[in-house]
């Protein structure tokens, strides 16, 4: 059973390449805390790639919740490029 919740490197830069060939804006972040709604698949038995692509938020989980227009055009983007070549 895995331990970590950080994807593989070699998964993440993957993606990022996907986004650099495709001329997607994007960023990398390094969660210290928190987790998704899929972290028993994490932790599950069966190895798995996975990598959370999301817009950056401020505010998260909160009424003033904000997120720029053109990093959910972008996030938007990326999703059907992963979709095409993942």
């Amino acid at each position: 059973m895995r331990d970590s919740l950080i994807p593989r490197r070699a998964y993440v830069n993957r993606i990022r390449q996907l986004a650099q060939e495709a001329g997607i804006a994007h960023q990398l972040e390094v969660e210290g805390s928190g987790g998704s709604d899929a972290k028993e698949l994490q932790h599950g038995a069966q190895p798995w790639d996975w990598c959370f692509v999301g817009a950056p938020e401020d505010q998260v989980h909160t009424p003033n919740e904000i997120v720029h227009k053109a990093d959910i055009d972008s996030m938007q983007q990326l999703y059907q490029v992963l979709m095409q070549k993942l």
